[in-house]
């Protein structure tokens, strides 16, 4: 029994006392990568077509005179943020900032339309 007591309960373990490292000498190179030019484009693309992807928020719509003045006085209140005038006939609309989320835009929403009360969110 004591021998197998001592097999199984042994508190005694031993390891590695040190591991083995080799050290390779150092060698510097040159890595030329050679990419087709229509990867480039390919990225553009893909890149313009994510940002068509968003929601906005729709502030006017109406004609060309006062969506002009909707879209500078929306510069001067949210500086920095996308402001766009399309149209669709027969009217024009301004539509600002491009939201990945509809979280995103229902967060922003509720500040615009502290200034805007008639703004809703257009989808995608």
């Amino acid at each position: 029994f004591f021998l197998f007591a001592g097999l199984f309960f042994n508190t005694n373990l031993s390891a590695q006392d040190s591991l083995k490292t080799e050290t390779f000498p150092k060698k510097e190179g040159v890595i030329t990568i050679e990419q087709d030019p229509r990867i480039e484009r390919l990225i553009a693309l893909k890149k313009s077509l994510r940002d068509t992807k968003r929601f906005t928020i729709q502030i006017y719509n109406g004609n060309l005179t006062g969506a002009e003045k909707a879209e500078s006085q929306f510069k001067t209140d949210f500086n920095g943020w996308h402001c766009d005038i399309s149209f669709e006939s027969p009217n024009f609309k301004v539509r600002v900032g491009k939201f990945r989320t509809r979280l995103e835009a229902d967060k922003n929403l509720l500040m615009v339309k502290k200034k805007y009360p008639n703004a809703f969110i257009v989808t995608p």
